[in-house]
């Protein structure tokens, strides 16, 4: 499973559409038809390759078509630190626009296709088209939505709590891009879930152990199966690890 229709730069159009922009981020077209004769290139991405520099001058937002991307800052010491993984249909390098420099890094994790949305033309486009800045306004919110999700994932104390939040959110990403969202193919590495969740990468390994032993999920390699998506809601709530018991106040 790709979290979209990977494609290829053979056999298709090498161009995309402002109506393909609005289907494929969830957006009705019923009275976008204008939108048929603005178009943007398509990017191909192999595995592993770098999109956006992180520092670099601003010249184009890109928006996700197919594939999964890795959003990051590279700390001093050579540490990565993951913000987001990016589906199909998210806008990337929003938060470059304040000052047209990219204030984060991106790179695929599989293959994975973007449109280019160079600056001066998608602005001049948003103008002239309400629907494409409605687009762009909706990624930009939903964003905020998954930064502040992950901050509530990083509020629990236990690795495995924030762990089962991670997954349930995943689950709900692609069950909106029409993926069977009980079955997940992890495209990110563990050491990335880890650095976006704020533990080590061993408790990420210890984590999946955890709940896989409650039988929560079934684990094989990157492939994970929500075996009880009740009991992992449920497990997802507690903000403490189990092992610590109930707490007696004194009175």
């Amino acid at each position: 499973m790709t979290t979209g229709t990977a494609g290829s730069p053979e056999g298709e159009a090498a161009r995309c559409t402002g109506m393909d922009l609005l289907r494929w981020g969830g957006m009705p077209v019923e009275e976008a038809s204008s939108l048929r004769d603005v178009s943007f290139p398509v990017k191909w991405l192999s595995a592993g390759q770098l999109l956006v520099v992180e520092g670099a001058p601003m010249e184009s937002l890109y928006f996700v078509r197919s594939g999964t991307l890795k959003v990051f800052q590279t700390e001093c010491d050579g540490y990565e630190q993951v913000h987001a993984f990016a589906l199909k249909g998210d806008i990337l390098a929003l938060d470059g626009l304040h000052d047209e420099r990219h204030a984060t890094a991106a790179t695929a994790l599989e293959p994975s296709s973007v449109a280019v949305l160079a600056l001066r033309e998608w602005q001049r486009a948003t103008r002239e088209h309400p629907l494409l800045a409605r687009l762009q306004a909706r990624a930009a919110s939903l964003e905020l939505a998954r930064r502040g999700a992950t901050l509530h994932n990083m509020a629990a104390v236990a690795a495995e709590v924030r762990l089962a939040r991670f997954l349930l959110q995943l689950s709900a990403r692609l069950a909106l891009l029409e993926f069977p969202p009980r079955k997940l193919r992890l495209r990110m590495s563990r050491r990335d879930i880890a650095s976006l969740l704020g533990v080590s990468h061993e408790s990420v390994s210890r984590s999946l152990g955890i709940l896989a032993t409650e039988g929560l999920i079934r684990v094989n390699h990157r492939e994970v199966d929500l075996v009880d998506e009740g009991g992992l809601v449920a497990r997802q709530s507690t903000t403490r690890p189990e092992r610590d018991g109930p707490r007696v106040l004194a009175h």
